[in-house]
């Protein structure tokens, strides 16, 4: 694949492509971790009365978010 520079940062355009992936699944990651809130404060009539539904489905999404990994500043820019 040819490099050319990006005109607006300097940046080849792998080193873009590159941080568009990572943002990507980051992105993916949040969508996860809302999906899991929405689902844990859902009213659902089948809901165990006393079931901690809604701290259980935050404690997952946290979960969710501490294991994505958080790159430093200009990691993706390294890695290509």
């Amino acid at each position: 694949m040819a490099r050319h520079k990006n005109r607006h940062h300097g940046q080849p355009e792998t080193a873009v492509e590159d941080r568009v992936r990572v943002l990507e699944g980051r992105v993916s990651v949040l969508e996860e971790a809302l999906r899991v809130l929405t689902h844990g404060l859902e009213d659902l009539p089948a809901a165990e009365p006393g079931r901690h539904q809604a701290s259980s489905a935050a404690r997952q999404a946290h979960d969710l978010l501490l294991a994505e990994p958080q790159p430093g500043p200009g990691a993706a820019a390294e890695n290509g």
